[in-house]
């Protein structure tokens, strides 16, 4: 299969990147600076494409560069992201603003210029074409202080849903996995984001904030699980078309989600107590 992932410069995108290039696959991946690439570059069937998602010209260059090799694309992972924390009542407009352009109006610009190719490869009799977005367990739970991360991936998870029904017909299937917390960087970006509550009514937390994010972390998986359930979903006919990876307690989630939201609220806040995500 050729498969284009968005953001492979670390984490979930270079080791999914990894896992697929020692498979057989071919990958184009896309960084914003062309030496990100550098490990992965080593790999004859890795193609590295200089692309931001938040720039709709980049984008149209990064898929015309697939579509001159003349070679079908199979499928598309959008797994770019970022994860804004903070107070929602104390977020700067800019941020709260990059959020979303990153996670989801990035997202849906790189599935509308990649779609004219998924349909070409599934015109020409190609099968397994598919769409999978990196949507998050705060896709479906919102803690306190990353809800706008939140945000974003619940509207990844409303994009997912509305486009595979849209898509079905054609025979483009469209997938979301949704990791809980994973062993990337991520949480270490997490404990400088303390802007928004630096001389505010929540400055108080930010003495557990470093406790918090580093527990979250120890307690998350490796970016290779979640890795191998792409490649899984990418591969598999009819695959799940919302895979759930997470350590332990996936079932806690789903219990979360099903239950009154003041039972919710109780929860959240006795697990920041403890320093306990989920």
């Amino acid at each position: 299969m050729n498969i284009l992932i968005t953001g492979v410069s670390t984490g979930i995108g270079a080791t999914t990147a990894e896992l697929l290039l020692n498979n057989g696959h071919h990958v184009y991946g896309t960084v914003r600076k062309a030496n990100d690439a550098e490990k992965l570059a080593l790999h004859p069937a890795f193609s590295a494409l200089v692309m931001d998602v938040t720039d709709r010209p980049s984008i149209a260059k990064a898929i015309a560069t697939i579509k001159a090799t003349g070679k079908p694309l199979h499928a598309v992972v959008n797994n770019a992201g970022i994860a804004v924390s903070g107070p929602l009542e104390t977020i700067a407009e800019e941020d709260y603003r990059k959020q979303f352009d990153v996670n989801v109006f990035g997202n849906l610009a790189v599935s509308q210029e990649a779609l004219p190719l998924l349909h070409a490869a599934r015109e020409a009799g190609e099968t397994n074409v598919k769409i999978i977005n990196v949507s998050s367990v705060s896709g479906y739970v919102t803690a306190p202080y990353t809800s706008l991360y939140s945000a974003s991936k619940f509207a990844v998870e409303a994009l997912t849903d509305g486009m595979r029904r849209e898509l079905s017909s054609f025979g483009i299937d469209v997938l979301s996995v949704a990791p809980g917390p994973v062993k990337t960087p991520i949480w270490q970006k997490a404990k400088n984001q303390t802007k928004a509550f630096e001389g505010t009514r929540y400055a108080h937390i930010l003495n557990k904030l470093g406790a918090y994010t580093d527990s979250a972390e120890a307690g998350g998986v490796a970016p290779e699980v979640v890795a191998g359930a792409i490649r899984e979903m990418l591969e598999k006919d009819k695959p799940r078309p919302d895979r759930l990876v997470m350590k332990k307690r996936a079932w806690l989630v789903r219990l979360l989600m099903l239950s009154p939201k003041r039972w919710q609220d109780k929860v959240f806040l006795k697990n920041m107590k403890s320093n306990k995500r989920y």
